[in-house]
């Protein structure tokens, strides 16, 4: 089985973006951000490239786009883009080299620690990190539920992201919550589906295992976080 963000009524509802919130949260992270002239930007889990593109439209013109996945890469690359196929744990990128790293809705898919640690490796001292995915809004007993791999079945608490990003030597500037967007997006899926479990039946194509994600939606309330951080070491 796909993982979520791959499967067609995912793509289909959620577009290029591939993620809650789309280019709203995309620009509102990069207004929230300082940049030297001529930064160097890491969007990592670039997906179809839907953030390249804005960078690019602002006059970000060097950016390196890395995810796991080659379809997805395929549609990220025209053009003068730089885009790579790679694990987030194991960036292909010199040490202190980026002054900027996106990384939306990508990161609860990955090795959570080494992915934080390799942003902070990659980083100039005083680089900004934004960073935005889901979280619970409610810890339930048990396993997760989730029925397939997806942001949502490697989330955790805000706490618990806030630990890993400041462990990593990043310092926490802002947190927003975005839970509007992520309910926005739910209910776009209800109202093409006719409710959400005929959307995690379009997923999944297996009725019981919709129930099981919508028993999950209700026990954990995901939400949806922005977090603005830089490397410990700049100005």
């Amino acid at each position: 089985m796909k993982p979520l963000h791959l499967s067609a009524p995912v793509r289909q509802g959620l577009g290029s973006c591939l993620r809650p919130g789309g280019l709203v949260l995309t620009e509102r992270m990069l207004a929230l951000v300082r940049l030297p002239i001529n930064p160097v930007v890491l969007d990592a889990g670039c997906g179809p490239g839907a953030t390249l593109h804005v960078l690019s439209e602002s006059g970000v013109a060097r950016t390196i786009g890395i995810d796991a996945d080659a379809s997805l890469l395929a549609e990220a690359g025209p053009g003068r883009r730089r885009v790579a196929q790679a694990d987030l744990a194991h960036l292909p990128l010199a040490d202190g080299c980026v002054d900027l790293i996106v990384c939306e809705c990508a990161w609860n898919l990955t090795e959570r620690c080494r992915v934080m640690d390799e942003f902070a490796r990659v980083a100039r001292a005083g680089a900004f990190l934004c960073l935005s995915d889901i979280y619970y809004r409610r810890q339930a007993p048990g396993g997760t539920g989730w029925p397939l791999p997806s942001c949502l079945s490697f989330a955790s608490d805000l706490p618990t992201v806030r630990a890993l990003v400041s462990g990593a030597g990043f310092m926490i500037e802002r947190v927003e919550d975005h839970s509007q967007l992520l309910t926005q997006s739910a209910a776009e899926f209800v109202f093409a589906h006719g409710s959400l479990h005929g959307f995690w039946t379009a997923v999944t194509g297996d009725p019981a295992l919709a129930a099981q994600a919508c028993a999950a939606t209700a026990a954990h309330r995901p939400g949806l976080f922005l977090i603005i951080a830089r490397r410990h070491g700049g100005p």
